[in-house]
């Protein structure tokens, strides 16, 4: 469990609420900071296995924190899970924390369903640390010169690929969305002969990759992309627990990865290699997506959504049908 839970923030009433919903969750042992350097002291001290903190403080923020730790400067636990809270975090501070490992994030005012997801989500998907020295490396230099389309150094998508991702050409997605973020506004339903039908995406003999449990497996991503867009299309952002459908795509990257390799390194697929580190990127770019929408939740009908999308069409269709004919050769 990740206990002791280290909670930072410069408002005392949402330490101690924060504290409340922490136990009732299980966490039996909570400690609090008033402010960020309050929280690197006790961070040493403590050593917390969970550490939430607000963003905005003086006279150290989160996001220095986050730095802190992650540089493993004196002698701090540099791969302690930290969520931070947001309250109109701006894109470049967003991308600074993603950019230093943050786990996840959390929007204020924060709702006791929020935390229990974001508890569930670090229990399954806790992201490995790199060694202290390269955060160390990075604090020294100016990491603000990031971009949000860089992560660890890495860029995440190249300009083709944002545009690949702008120009989904398959003739079933031409209802592609478009929503106002900046208003609460639903999405007009595309004309439909069949209005209780509301698949984005429906499932086809062309989009096979030459394996039972693989197509089974890819169908359950076609499940979140109809389910991404139903919620979308048809309901308010109070409607929908976005978080839930961002879960099921976590563990649907988790399964079918190591699905889809334990099979093809199995029967000896002779671009194995090649593929599993498509994979990796691919679960990079994932993980960047998800956090930014857990920053600005706005963006899971956009970015995430268009995301999904990108997945499916470059990934599924493209890619994972490059060895369709070898699998169907049969072993």
């Amino acid at each position: 469990m990740l206990s002791p839970c280290l909670i930072v923030d410069d408002h005392e009433m949402i330490r101690d609420t924060i504290g409340l919903m922490a136990q009732a969750l299980g966490i039996k042992s909570v400690i609090t900071a008033a402010d960020g350097a309050e929280a690197i002291s006790r961070a040493y001290h403590d050593e917390p296995r969970l550490i939430i903190t607000d963003l905005q403080m003086d006279p150290i923020d989160g996001l220095e924190v986050l730095r802190l730790m992650r540089s493993g400067r004196y002698h701090l636990r540099h791969d302690t899970p930290i969520i931070i809270l947001t309250a109109n975090a701006s894109k470049a501070v967003i991308s600074e924390c993603i950019r230093f490992d943050v786990d996840a994030f959390m929007i204020k005012p924060v709702k006791k369903q929020d935390l229990e997801n974001r508890v569930k989500q670090l229990s399954k998907h806790t992201k490995a640390k790199k060694p202290p020295q390269f955060y160390f490396e990075m604090y020294q230099s100016d990491p603000a010169k990031s971009t949000e389309f860089e992560h660890n150094g890495l860029v995440v998508f190249t300009e083709e690929e944002q545009q690949q991702i702008e120009y989904i050409t398959e003739p079933i997605e031409k209802t592609a969305l478009t929503p106002d973020r900046s208003k609460n506004t639903k999405v007009a339903p595309p004309p439909s002969s069949e209005p209780k039908d509301r698949k984005f995406i429906r499932w086809q003999e062309k989009y096979t990759v030459g394996h039972h449990d693989l197509d089974n497996s890819n169908k359950k991503l076609l499940a979140i992309i109809n389910d991404t867009y139903e919620a979308i299309a048809y309901h308010h952002d109070d409607e929908v627990n976005f978080d839930i459908l961002a879960q099921r795509f976590r563990d649907y990257i988790a399964s079918h990865f190591l699905l889809e390799e334990d099979i093809l390194e199995a029967r000896a697929y002779p671009k194995y290699k090649e593929h599993a580190a498509i994979h990796q990127r691919l679960a990079r770019q994932a993980h960047y997506v998800l956090l930014q929408c857990q920053a600005d939740p706005t963006l899971y009908r956009t970015e995430f959504f268009k995301f999904l999308r990108y997945w499916w069409i470059h990934h599924v269709v493209h890619e994972d049908k490059k060895y369709r004919d070898f699998l169907l050769q049969g072993p």
